[in-house]
């Protein structure tokens, strides 16, 4: 595992966290807050996936 198995959940899930709204760039669908609210609570859970593999590749380092 390297830090960029790390960074892939990390990288995504803070757009999404902080910037929900670039999922639909280009898009012809209009974000409701229903689907905002989601794509933040994923944004969240690939955090805290980020922050799993990261303190798994400290470990065992």
């Amino acid at each position: 595992m390297s830090f960029i198995d790390v960074a892939i959940p990390g990288i995504i899930g803070f757009v999404l966290l902080m910037w929900p709204q670039s999922m639909f760039i280009g898009s012809r669908v209009t974000p409701d807050p229903k689907k905002l609210l989601l794509l933040r609570r994923i944004g969240v859970v690939l955090l805290v996936v980020a922050v799993i593999y990261l303190v798994i590749k400290l470990v065992s380092a």
